[in-house]
């Protein structure tokens, strides 16, 4: 009798613990939402669909936490598709058509984001404008990708936290990175679902990184750190706080055989009363830049340079100007080691899509920046891209990422530079009026580089006979033509390249009166 009791006591016992398991709660998702934990949300909406599939609200919030988090966010259309449906959600459009944006379904996305924006409901229609542009620039940029791959850097030094903005050494021997990772300082942040961040590094020995550890005490506490710049002779390490009053300031730390010291704070002329984020500094330790909300801008945070001074000091600094700042942001300037190159990230510019990373030439000549080009696609993303670290030989840059081999998270990237496609191909060219055989004569040619939006020439057709003769190498281009009495014609033209490439072709373009 005593062992019935026993048996039946155990079975009510697991009968009330799997009813309880299996018992999903509404608030504890909104809890996890509110809060910008999407991890922890996502789990529970995705068990809430699964117990109430008619609630137009579960998809949303669903789709809405996939686009928020570094994962597969092909999830996030199928989950938005279905919440558009049932009209959900005021901004439900705008988030299905980003969702199509991050899975490079560009066509979708547009005619998505336009119905949202003729709708004239929702809270985000002042953001509409510049989505569809960015979609635009998508689209031409993913025509003519460059040629790159791209290679984990392996268990040793990633984890299935997040694992980003890498600065590696020019001699690729040592790479400082920061990790929100089991282990490090501090602990569970219950508000994100994220343990605190940490500043990591990992060390070159026989040829390969060899497993990563924190830098140690003098930099990391149980509040968040973030590494965000690194000098060209590794020895200063520029390193933004998130503590509780410590924020919006950039802090150095010497680096002394091979070991960061205790942090510094940056002197007034640099850290403002504002927001800074990322600085680099020239090799020879000189010239300083860095990212700055403050007055004086163009907009957003922008790029800063400043000079040290005879006395040591950092002068007041000089805001770079609009070929490089836009009225968006800009962030992560990352100065190139022939002192003419910038590197830095932006949302601004010809960006496919939240921070692009762009590149910046010094010209002595004029004393100015040349306009930002896109370093383009698949480097560049609809997600964003912010903090990108080159080797000296230029082969190599580290970068961080999702993609499909990550272990959980943002992942450290090695991106290799395979060799560019130098072969031109000639495009003979004629105007022609619309609907007609009639050839135009009198008219002016420009040619612009989609991913640089540098002008890559002007051409005016032949007196005689209309023609005119393009050169261009792979990549996408904008054929602008101003032909008087017509009106202006703009056109995209793709040069294919490897398998594909014509080396002659024959295009002829129309105008209409």
């Amino acid at each position: 009798m005593n062992n019935l009791k026993y048996i039946l006591t155990l079975l009510l016992t697991s009968l009330v613990f799997t009813s309880f398991s299996q018992r999903v709660d509404p608030e504890e998702a909104a809890e996890h939402f509110k809060y910008g934990n999407f991890i922890d949300a996502l789990v529970v909406y995705e068990k809430l669909m699964e117990k109430d599939p008619k609630n137009p609200e579960y998809p949303f919030k669903a789709g809405f936490c996939v686009l928020h988090i570094n994962s597969d966010k092909s999830k996030a259309v199928k989950y938005l598709e279905s919440a558009s449906e049932r009209k959900s959600d005021p901004d439900v459009d705008f988030y299905l058509a980003k969702a199509y944006h991050y899975n490079l379904k560009l066509d979708e996305a547009i005619e998505t984001m336009e119905k949202y924006k003729k709708s004239g409901g929702g809270t985000l229609q002042d953001q509409a404008d510049r989505e569809i542009e960015m979609m635009k620039n998508a689209k031409k940029l993913v025509v003519s990708p460059i040629d790159i791959s791209f290679e984990n850097v392996g268990e040793l030094i990633n984890s299935e936290y997040p694992d980003y903005y890498p600065f590696v050494t020019p001699d690729e021997s040592t790479i400082y990175f920061t990790t929100r990772r089991k282990g490090v300082v501090g602990g569970m942040r219950e508000f994100d679902g994220y343990y605190s961040s940490d500043v990591f590094y990992s060390e070159v020995e026989n040829g390969e990184f060899v497993k990563t550890k924190g830098v140690g005490m003098m930099v990391n506490s149980a509040y968040d750190e973030q590494v965000v710049g690194l000098s060209y002779n590794a020895d200063l390490l520029f390193v933004y706080l998130d503590h509780i009053k410590d924020y919006g300031d950039i802090y150095t730390s010497k680096i002394v055989k091979g070991r960061p010291r205790k942090i510094e704070i940056m002197g007034e002329n640099v850290n403002s009363k504002e927001f800074e984020s990322a600085a680099t500094i020239s090799a020879d330790g000189n010239t300083l830049f860095f990212a700055s909300r403050r007055d004086g801008g163009l907009g957003g945070k922008d790029i800063w340079m400043t000079r040290k001074s005879p006395t040591g000091e950092w002068a007041e600094p000089q805001n770079l100007g609009p070929n490089i700042n836009t009225p968006f942001d800009e962030d992560f300037p990352n100065l190139f080691y022939d002192g003419s190159t910038l590197y830095f990230s932006s949302k601004g510019h010809n960006s496919m899509g939240g921070f692009d990373y762009f590149k910046s030439t010094w010209n002595a000549e004029t004393n100015e920046w040349s306009l930002a080009e896109n370093i383009g696609f698949p480097l560049n993303t609809p997600e964003d891209n912010v903090c990108i670290s080159f080797t000296e030989d230029k082969r190599h840059a580290y970068v961080s990422a999702w993609r499909k081999d990550s272990y959980g998270d943002l992942d450290i990237y090695k991106v290799k530079f395979n060799e560019y496609d130098d072969r031109q191909t000639i495009i003979k060219s004629k105007i022609v009026k619309e609907g007609t055989d009639e050839v135009i004569t009198d008219a002016f040619v420009i040619v612009t580089d989609n991913r640089t939006q540098e002008e890559i020439g002007n051409y005016t057709p032949n007196s005689k006979n209309g023609s005119f003769v393009i050169t261009l190498i792979p990549g996408s281009y904008n054929v602008m033509i101003d032909a008087p009495g017509f009106a202006p014609k703009s056109e995209d033209i793709l040069v294919k390249g490897k398998s594909d490439f014509e080396q002659f072709i024959n295009k002829d373009f129309t105008v209409t009166p």
